[in-house]
């Protein structure tokens, strides 16, 4: 059976489009489910040996992340509108991200201060 180049090259892009993402998924939740385990083994050894578990073992991590993610996603806002404004693109669509940055940074403070 021939196959055409530009029918492989187009079957193979397809791969990659819908492929990447569900194995980058597949990946993070590989090593979500893996920490999981490692701290069910390590709880399961600390009461098999009679010791008091640490309250921090046990309580959820505090992420704070808005700050870090506000500032990120602000800056590439700010890149990709220059980025576009210079090469005559509409400048705009960095609007979006820079937007999701800012919405973020807020979250940020508002959590911040109720705290």
């Amino acid at each position: 059976m021939n196959i055409d180049p530009a029918n492989l090259i187009a079957l193979i892009g397809m791969l990659v489009i819908f492929g990447l993402p569900l194995g980058l998924v597949g990946i993070i939740l590989y090593y979500k489910h893996r920490r999981a385990r490692i701290l069910h083994e390590t709880v399961a050894r600390l009461a098999e040996r009679g010791m008091a578990l640490p309250p921090e073992l046990l309580a959820p991590a505090r992420r704070r992340t808005g700050l870090q993610a506000g500032l990120v996603l602000l800056a590439m806002g700010i890149g990709m509108s220059l980025f576009f404004l210079e090469v005559g693109l509409p400048w705009s669509i960095g609007l979006i991200p820079g937007l999701m940055g800012a919405a973020l940074l807020l979250a940020w403070k508002i959590e911040a201060s109720r705290s």
